[in-house]
């Protein structure tokens, strides 16, 4: 069966590829921090990564290490801890580049 024509004459035609778009080297980093609350383990872990937020400012993940809880002198938890390590982006970017001046100061010449 024969191909119709619009077919042949896409598959012929040169394709457009398009613009590059330049995105910025970035790194995943790790943060550890640890988080308590009275109430449950997800109320310790939403403490950590809110603990974590100083040095993370948009976290793409956690994960949790350890848990644990602190006892009361009976079978009761006191209080729920939990240890997380949160993931987030960080922009990378080239060093400054060094003058000639700078480079023989350096290396002792004048």
């Amino acid at each position: 069966m024969p191909r119709s024509r619009s077919t042949a004459s896409r598959a012929t035609r040169p394709r457009r590829t398009p613009p590059a778009r330049t995105v910025a080297p970035t790194a995943v980093r790790l943060h550890e921090a640890l988080g308590s609350s009275p109430r449950s383990w997800d109320a310790a872990v939403t403490d950590a990564v809110r603990n974590a937020k100083e040095n993370a400012a948009e976290p793409i993940a956690v994960e949790v290490g350890r848990l644990w809880a602190d006892l009361d002198g009976g079978n009761a938890i006191r209080l729920y801890r939990a240890s997380v390590k949160v993931a987030y982006r960080q922009a990378l970017t080239a060093p400054a580049r060094a003058t000639k001046r700078a480079t023989r100061k350096r290396a002792g010449r004048t």
